[in-house]
């Protein structure tokens, strides 16, 4: 594993993620955890941070680039399908002033590290970096597999042609 491949977007997902797991256990919604609170909504969470760590891994372990833009790919999915849930049951479905439950902090403090971690796949997505030394060596691998390139057709020469369609 090289650290060194972390970019800005997979940083920001780790930190989402790691964030978003703690935060899943302090108070939601009355005093209690977002954990013990969100039936359906929990389990979105977990499999946002699943796959956001699955893209930290993907990156780490130096698989091949379309691993690690499909975790992207599908962190921001689901991401976002999470994000819709979450601000409907914390901004919109939220309990007035004379509700025995309120919202507490964490709530408000899992949607942010939900869009942190919604920022950093999208970052990543677009963040190719080709000039870098890795993106190069991978190059190069894959160049020499596939081996020397063909050499160009002949050109055409236009008197030779003949442009009789009528017979």
């Amino acid at each position: 594993m090289d650290l060194r491949r972390l970019r800005s977007g997979e940083l920001l997902v780790a930190v989402g993620a790691a964030g978003l797991a703690v935060v899943l256990f302090l108070d939601w919604f009355g005093g209690r955890s977002g954990w013990s609170t969100l039936t359906i909504g929990r389990l979105l969470i977990v499999a946002t941070i699943a796959l956001a760590l699955t893209l930290v891994v993907m990156t780490l372990s130096a698989r091949a680039v379309s691993m690690a833009t499909s975790a992207a790919t599908i962190t921001v999915g689901v991401g976002c399908l999470t994000f819709v849930y979450l601000l409907y049951r914390v901004g919109i479905n939220e309990p007035g002033p004379n509700a025995l439950v309120s919202v507490d902090l964490g709530a408000y403090l899992g949607v942010g590290l939900l869009v942190v971690i919604l920022a950093g796949a999208w970052r990543s997505l677009r963040d190719e970096r080709t000039g870098s030394a890795i993106s190069l060596r991978q190059t190069e691998r894959v160049l020499a597999v596939r081996g020397a390139t063909r050499p160009a057709p002949p050109a055409r020469d236009p008197a030779r042609e003949t442009t009789t369609r009528d017979g």
